[in-house]
């Protein structure tokens, strides 16, 4: 989906920009202007995000202004909004629907503000994207359902998903990819899809019903570990932890860890929200010095993954911390 490789992308823009020692001395971005637009503040995912692009902003001498959305997608509009009119150099995005900033993406590119969305994707394309490949995480949470829960497992194939919203890019692009890969294997019932809005205590409320309805359930798949903690409590709650697999995806902070530690989830789908901080300013940077796609298209840095699990595979030093 509006993708390319980012290395090839770059490659004359970094080979110009970095051809000696002293040609790079002289690229000044001092007096550039940056403003990053999340969904939220005051989250380990975001709040790691900014620390890395103000390190690269301190590098530089370029500034950064981040205008927290506070989870109100009425308010995020409007900060696109006010962001757009101050007239940026690169507007970060953090898109909370697929739909909801495609509008206002396609009007700050059309001004010559150079977007780059930041690990959920707009229907829009825009200069470029940092994140996570959705379609791997979603297909490969969903491969180690049908091994764990699937034929010859002795379980019952029964499967809850609890996306944060289901017009959320994550959601859509790793239901899409998930539900490819339960209609191979028929074995697998989705026995319930309902969002959380993000909320802990909404996944909780959501898993402790489904689990009345459907006790011999073998697999939950929550689209952001902070929100799954309510599922993987509900499964704790109803002394289930050794029946059913809690599956989640995040940015691979200590929290993380302290939940598999704990027993509230079982395995996570780690993009590595430090990593992806590092990126997101190294990009900020190339697009300041004015890097594009040959082709016109959309730049595009993939997170690599990390897969933190439960048992003897338990591997402490994948998160990162603060």
């Amino acid at each position: 989906m509006f993708r390319t490789a980012v290395a090839g992308a770059l490659m004359g823009s970094c080979a110009l920009v970095a051809s000696n020692s002293a040609m790079a001395a002289e690229i000044d971005m001092a007096g550039k202007k940056v403003i990053f637009v999340p969904i939220a503040m005051g989250i380990s995912l975001t709040e790691g995000w900014a620390r890395r692009m103000r390190e690269h902003a301190d590098i530089h001498g370029y500034t950064i202004d981040v205008r927290d959305a506070a989870f109100n997608t009425g308010v995020m509009a409007e900060l696109v909004a006010k962001a757009i009119s101050d007239k940026p150099d690169v507007l970060v995005v953090h898109n909370p629907t697929v739909q909801l900033l495609a509008r206002q993406i396609k009007q700050a590119e059309a001004e010559g503000i150079k977007v780059l969305q930041i690990n959920l994707q707009s229907n829009q394309p825009s200069t470029a994207f940092v994140g996570a490949n959705w379609e791997r995480i979603g297909r490969g949470i969903a491969e180690d359902i049908v091994k764990e829960c699937g034929e010859g497992s002795g379980k019952s194939g029964k499967v809850a998903i609890i996306p944060g919203q289901l017009t959320a890019a994550d959601s859509v692009i790793m239901n899409e990819a998930a539900f490819k890969v339960f209609e191979e294997h028929k074995e697998i019932q989705v026995v319930s899809n309902q969002a959380s809005d993000w909320e802990p205590e909404k996944a909780r409320q959501i898993t402790a019903t489904v689990l009345q309805q459907h006790p011999d359930l073998c697999a939950i798949f929550g689209h952001w570990d902070v929100h799954t903690m309510g599922a993987g409590n509900a499964v704790k709650d109803a002394g289930k932890a050794d029946d059913v697999l809690v599956y989640s995806t995040g940015g691979g902070d200590d929290v993380a860890c302290k939940a598999i530690e704990d027993g509230v989830q079982d395995r996570i789908w780690s993009y590595d929200a430090d990593g992806q901080g590092r990126d997101a300013g190294t990009m900020i940077d190339l697009l300041l010095q004015g890097a594009a796609a040959a082709d016109g298209s959309m730049l595009i840095a993939e997170s690599p993954l990390k897969i933190i699990k439960a048992g003897e595979e338990y591997d402490s030093s994948l998160c990162w911390k603060m």
